[in-house]
């Protein structure tokens, strides 16, 4: 048990680390033992083979040894100084230091003293021989031979004493269990081995090795948090489709897509099944996913259920319930909206109808998941924009009953980032757009051509439709950009598109937002003009031109979703990219979208180019920390675990078989 407790303790109880240090390496994130243990390497210094100076290769990163000559320093300016030497005559050396005292600098006395050093660094083309510029020196052969690990660091902590400590905690490895089923162990080097390896590799194979079982084991337990509490429930068997679903498809006024037939499929197993459905249907802007929804509600209300449809804004809201009202309240579904901005007294009926089962729809913001709301017989779930509620939001409404979910999503997202996002769903794709649907002309204009643009815009304004001009603003705490956007869409407001109907909109604005929303939907202004990006969701069938200015800020995919509010009526729809950046890779992350209508094609490539970090915010979706794993690089295991995971609990859902994977598994951090 004493071993047990090491693993547990806080990191004082590892040599060296008094109070002082903890409270730093807390700032890391290291608090116990086992953070210290499954803290690892930034990267490697490579120490494996050591060479003489005329083996110096350009362009390498490598470690040379040879007698220092040449020795100079010369003052540069303000306190800099130059110190010069060569290796052996055959590579040359270089430092830049700040030293303000009379006399030489401490690097130089260092060299001075030395006969022969150690030089680690990236070899470059040099006029007469290769060069180092600012080499690690060592003055005798480095302590560590082979891999060095480089450690994150802070203030007062040195890469040494993280060495130290990580091989202090590796003495614990004993009390540490297997976690990975047998079954995968033929596959992937055992955990105590591949925690030995990542810290001190013997070399870069016995690396890629220990990475790969480490980065698996990270994505399968996170897979098996994700899946395992959804796979112990009993879901609720909606009745097959009868009279209900008949009437509301023989309502439809189109054809319904081949994918669309297919959500509607996999919908309807889901709901039949007596499993809880935990679905995600992902699409294109427009594809038609709120037919699937109306779908799901169709069926909940015929087996005597009710639904609750949340969406991030009241506006949304507004719309969803507008919508469904007229497509559902014929059949006899009595649909109700539940938004924070309502009188009290009204939510206070609309709830006492939703606790009395008077009602068999609500559509709401979070007001859907207070406190104060009591559901007779909640069923269906649905999610609208899931990427706008955090993960404690969507369990909030589940806790509500134990209804099945419904996850949508206008905004295409790489598989490997819906693989991690909503790795507890099933995702359904819908990439057909319906017959009537015309691809949105995008095109890319040079600022010199803006007073065109808004020539364009009004040209269509005179004919009866209307517009968007979209700002970038990331922030809105940033009172400064903020200010400045705010002038600017003033500017353009009372300038280039005087002649119209202009409304205007930023984050600090509080209930007059939304009746700008408003005023913009029933058709009585022109052009909205809004700092955020427009509300995803937001259907003006009227509009049928988006300008968004600086275009280069915006990562692709919200581009892609920006023009899809667009086009969505009769009439053709065009978006012009005002971008102000002209360097080659701005360019070329908005020719992906001038050139493509294809949200998935498109997300893949935001991805590639931007990397997951940055790619429109994911960590506000609430992607998990991974300490090793990397969405892009190791997309390929995260497929591997997540069906391993899947496939392990559908055989043993309580991991009853597999005690220390389910001892792992409540210590994960999901």
């Amino acid at each position: 048990m004493q071993a047990q407790g090491m693993l547990n303790r806080p990191v004082t109880a590892l040599p060296g680390i008094g109070e002082k240090k903890a409270k730093t390496l807390k700032g890391l994130g290291l608090e116990t033992v086992r953070d210290v243990l499954f803290s690892f390497p930034r990267t490697y210094k490579d120490f494996q083979q050591v060479l003489e100076p005329h083996e110096a290769q350009a362009g390498e990163v490598q470690l040379l040894h040879g007698p220092l000559l040449h020795l100079r320093e010369r003052p540069i300016s303000q306190g800099r100084r130059l110190i010069q030497a060569t290796l052996g005559g055959q590579l040359g050396l270089t430092w830049f230091v700040f030293h303000r005292a009379p006399g030489p600098s401490f690097l130089y006395r260092k060299l001075q003293r030395a006969k022969e050093v150690w030089v680690y660094g990236l070899v470059k083309e040099g006029t007469l021989f290769p060069e180092m510029a600012s080499p690690e020196v060592y003055t005798r052969r480095p302590g560590h031979q082979g891999l060095m690990p480089v450690y994150p660091l802070a203030a007062g902590i040195t890469n040494n004493q993280r060495v130290n400590w990580i091989k202090a905690a590796l003495g614990h490895l004993g009390e540490l269990g297997e976690c990975l089923p047998e079954d995968l162990l033929g596959r992937y080097m055992h955990r105590h081995e591949a925690l030995r390896q990542i810290h001190f590799p013997k070399d870069w194979t016995h690396y890629e090795r220990a990475r790969e079982r480490l980065v698996f084991e990270e994505f399968f337990l996170f897979h098996l948090g994700l899946q395992r509490g959804q796979r112990q429930r009993e879901g609720v068997a909606h009745r097959p489709d009868g009279e209900l679903a008949a009437r509301f498809l023989a309502q439809l006024p189109f054809e319904l897509t081949a994918d669309q037939k297919d959500a509607l499929r996999q919908v309807a197993e889901d709901m039949e099944s007596g499993r809880p459905m935990r679905r995600l249907i992902q699409g294109e802007v427009g594809s038609g996913k709120t037919i699937v929804a109306e779908y799901g509600a169709v069926k909940a209300a015929a087996s005597g259920g009710q639904v609750a449809m949340m969406v991030p804004t009241e506006v949304l809201a507004l719309q969803m319930a507008d919508r469904l009202k007229k497509s559902l309240g014929p059949l006899g579904i009595r649909v109700a909206l539940l938004v924070g901005n309502m009188k009290p007294k009204d939510q206070q009926a609309v709830r006492e109808a939703l606790a009395h089962g008077e009602v068999d729809v609500v559509v709401g913001t979070h007001a859907l998941i207070t406190d104060k709301v009591e559901y007779h017989n909640l069923t269906l779930a649905v999610v609208d924009e899931q990427h706008r509620f955090g993960v404690r939001q969507r369990a909030a409404l589940l806790g509500k009953g134990n209804p099945d979910l419904l996850v949508m999503s206008a905004t295409p997202i790489p598989r490997s980032l819906a693989l991690t996002m909503y790795g507890d769903l099933d995702v359904t794709e819908i990439r057909q757009l319906p017959a009537n649907r015309q691809p949105v002309d995008t095109r890319l204009i040079h600022p010199d051509r803006r007073g065109d643009v808004y020539r364009y815009v009004l040209s269509r304004v005179k004919q009866g439709e209307q517009a968007y001009v979209v700002f970038p603003l990331v922030e809105e705490s940033e009172h400064v950009e903020l200010k400045a956007a705010v002038q600017e869409m003033e500017a353009l407001q009372g300038g280039l598109l005087a002649e119209a109907r202009v409304g205007l909109i930023h984050g600090q604005m509080g209930k007059e937002k939304e009746e700008v929303f408003q005023a913009f939907s029933r058709g009585e202004l022109d052009v909205l003009i809004a700092t955020t990006v427009v509300e995803v969701g937001m259907n003006v069938p009227n509009a049928t031109v988006m300008v968004i200015e600086n275009a280069e800020r915006f990562g692709l995919a919200q581009l892609h979703q920006l023009r899809g509010r667009v086009g969505r009526g009769r009439k053709p729809g065009i978006c012009f990219l005002l971008a102000y950046s002209h360097s080659p890779q701005a360019r070329a992350r908005l020719e992906v979208v001038r050139k493509s209508n294809d949200g998935f094609f498109i997300a893949e490539e935001d991805l590639r180019l931007r990397g997951p970090g940055d790619l429109m915010g994911v960590r506000q979706w609430g992607q998990p920390y991974f300490r090793l794993a990397d969405l892009q690089a190791d997309r390929e295991l995260l497929q591997l675990a997540a069906e391993a995971a899947r496939e392990l609990l559908s055989r043993d859902p309580l991991l009853k078989g597999y005690p220390e994977l389910a001892q792992e598994l409540d210590n994960y951090p999901i």
